[in-house]
């Protein structure tokens, strides 16, 4: 009875498999990923790549890897870039990569703030290498391939289309942004069964900067409170935190959960705190580190919590520094 309890609960949940939104603690190194709306909020180029390793302790790690590249058309009030992802999770090779092309609009509504509106369309696909897996009948005949036909006859890869949108409230000193994932709600399961929709996932974004020293239009030390509240199906999280920045040292302490929420009882709603290392190694070029430490039920000894590295390069001619582009979110 257990085998074959086992074995359904399998099936049910491969069948239902969505396309999991990769979790990054440096979102802000990785802006075109968390609002489509901060494409462009640059001064003229800016390339970014973000390396995850979440819970390596655990067999059924998270590895993800991400790039982006977006340009400021000022003449348009205008942004474009393109983004790439690629996420590894699982004994079985589950691969999820996603390429996406993003558009940003922008107007003043007075001379220290602005609205921001961007889109995003692009291609996702993901695969699992059914080789890997050992199922219940397996074990239970002991033959050297599973026979049921709902998982023989399963893809084992599947494509789709993905669009997103967002919207960014900005000033020199203070954002608020909100963005929406999935919007078309694609059917990303192996069976494509209907009703297997990927979810909309909803972000609501911002922040205040409390500028302590300026050189010209560059920040030299400043404290930045800063919240990134997301919503999915029934599930809720909270990231909520603060940078200090002294050049060239920017550091970051952040807490992720929603202990007043209880999806289960005795089940708290906490997952971990991060703590971030950012440093600018030149004007047009800056690092970061963070590591996670896990405070859930996994734990940080089975867990090894989570490392992520970041680099960001931002350039611009020398007559197109100088120009007054709104910046006003933080760098990590």
């Amino acid at each position: 009875m257990r085998r074959n309890l086992l074995y359904i609960l399998f099936v049910f949940i491969l069948s239902c498999t969505k396309a999991q939104n990769p979790q990054f603690s440096q979102f802000y190194s990785l802006p075109l990923f968390l609002n489509p709306a901060f494409t462009g909020q640059t001064y003229e180029h800016r390339a970014a790549a973000d390396i995850r390793d979440q819970w390596p302790g655990v067999a059924t790690t998270y590895k993800t890897v991400a790039a982006s590249y977006d340009y400021n058309i000022v003449s348009a009030s205008s942004g474009i870039g393109f983004m790439a992802l690629q996420d590894n999770s699982g004994t079985p090779s589950l691969s999820t990569t996603l390429a996406m092309l993003s558009y940003a609009y922008h107007f003043k509504i007075s001379k220290f703030a602005e609205i921001r509106m961007g889109a995003q369309i692009g291609y996702g696909y993901k695969s699992i290498d059914m080789s890997k897996l050992v199922l219940n009948d397996q074990l239970y005949y002991n033959t050297p391939s599973s026979a049921d036909p709902y998982i023989t006859n399963m893809n084992n890869h599947v494509g789709y289309m993905d669009l997103n949108t967002g919207a960014l409230l900005n000033s020199a000193t203070y954002w608020l942004g909100f963005s929406a994932q999935h919007l078309n709600k694609p059917n990303t399961s192996f069976s494509q069964t209907e009703g297997n929709n990927q979810p909309v996932d909803i972000s609501l974004h911002g922040g205040y900067k409390f500028i302590k020293n300026k050189k010209g239009n560059r920040l030299t030390e400043y404290f930045s409170p800063t919240f990134n509240y997301k919503h999915e199906a029934k599930y809720d999280q909270l990231d909520i935190g603060a940078y200090y920045y002294k050049a060239p040292l920017n550091f970051g302490l952040w807490y992720r959960g929603l202990p007043l929420k209880q999806y289960a009882p005795n089940y708290l709603n906490a997952d971990a705190f991060s703590f971030l290392l950012g440093v600018d190694i030149s004007q047009d070029t800056r690092i970061g580190f963070s590591y996670d430490l896990t405070i859930s039920r996994l734990s940080v000894a089975h867990s090894l919590g989570a490392f992520e590295l970041t680099i960001v390069y931002e350039h611009a001619k020398k007559n197109k520094k100088t120009r007054k582009v709104l910046i006003s979110c933080p760098k990590f």
